[in-house]
């Protein structure tokens, strides 16, 4: 396939664009232009590909017809406000969750149902999922595929990145503040996250419920195909710059064996399953700036006799973002373009 692609990348240029930038030079897309495009204020006017500097384009005066795809690594906020007018003029592939509740747009993860991909010609868009899902659904697909999950629990351990760079940046900042025995008066989460846990990320609905628990709990059924799936999660900011753990309970439709589970992991694609119940990835090593999910603690439950307990790590933006959004935009443009 000869064919290079026009790539328009959308979001923070010293965050996930950069990260995005690397995952593709490692990968060798074929990319003919490349546009980074800043979706709020920045002061970098541009970028590092393949040894050569790239300048940042302004998203008010971009012209979508330059693109053949454009990943919006962005909120919500800027998905709404510019994917209707770029999905004219290119194929649109969009993390925000913005479209959750939308049918035409498919839901995709690689390696949990890639053939959704084709139905992208529906809206000239592809949704994939929060880093959050992305790293529960691989890590439980092959086990709902082979034995059938009736019920999942999920406590996410966020880190600062969550929210992007500025979430980076506020726990940074406000533990240099503390350890110099001055105080935080701004927070930009809900709470001071500097040596604090925060179980809040967006606004709770009615029914005290953010909308990082709701995409979740919606997307972890699509993606797997099973509406009747019971799915329940708190979601919690931890202090920790980069990368998310999840303590994950399941109770499949009848008792299995744990080697049973534990060869449904070591058939997964990307997941690195720890030797014993008793080992786990270490978030620092092993898991922040690589694109392996890793599952370890693995083990039955104590009360439920198909119930499985796991503990599920991966890093939110090199993984969670960067990687699902190029490993999709290749099966995209080398399968349908």
């Amino acid at each position: 396939m000869n064919k290079e692609y026009n790539i328009a990348l959308i979001g923070e240029i010293d965050g996930c664009i950069e990260t995005t930038l690397e995952v593709l030079l490692k990968r060798d897309f074929a990319i003919n232009n490349i546009f980074p495009i800043s979706s709020s204020e920045c002061d970098t006017t541009s970028v590092m590909y393949s040894g050569k500097p790239v300048d940042v384009v302004e998203l008010e005066t971009f012209d979508w017809q330059q693109a053949d795809i454009a990943l919006f690594l962005s909120d919500r906020e800027v998905a709404q406000a510019w994917i209707p007018i770029a999905k004219e003029h290119c194929v649109v592939i969009d993390i925000s969750g913005y479209y959750l509740e939308s049918p035409e747009v498919p839901l995709v993860q690689v390696g949990v149902n890639d053939e959704d991909i084709a139905r992208y010609s529906d809206a000239n868009i592809i949704a994939i999922p929060s880093p959050e899902t992305a790293q529960l659904t691989l890590a439980i697909k092959q086990i709902h595929q082979e034995v059938g999950i009736k019920r999942v629990t999920v406590a996410g351990y966020q880190s600062a990145s969550t929210i992007g760079k500025k979430g980076v940046s506020a726990l940074a900042g406000e533990t240099a503040r503390l350890l110099n025995a001055k105080s935080v008066e701004q927070h930009k989460f809900k709470q001071q996250i500097a040596f604090n846990v925060v179980p809040q990320i967006d606004e709770f609905n009615e029914d005290g419920i953010d909308f990082s628990e709701l995409r979740l709990a919606a997307e972890t059924r699509r993606l797997l195909n099973d509406p009747e799936m019971v799915v329940s999660t708190t979601q919690v900011v931890v202090p920790m710059f980069y990368g998310c753990s999840q303590a994950v309970h399941i109770v499949t439709h009848y008792p299995v064996e744990l080697e049973e589970v534990a060869n449904a992991l070591n058939h997964s694609d990307n997941i690195v399953l720890a030797g014993s119940v008793t080992e786990y990835a270490n978030m620092i090593d092993d898991v922040v700036g690589n694109v392996e999910v890793h599952v370890g603690r693995l083990r039955k439950d104590t009360c439920d006799a198909a119930g499985i307990n796991m503990w599920v790590s991966a890093d939110n933006v090199h993984y969670g973002i960067a990687t699902n959004a190029v490993l999709v935009m290749e099966k995209l443009a080398y399968t349908y373009l």
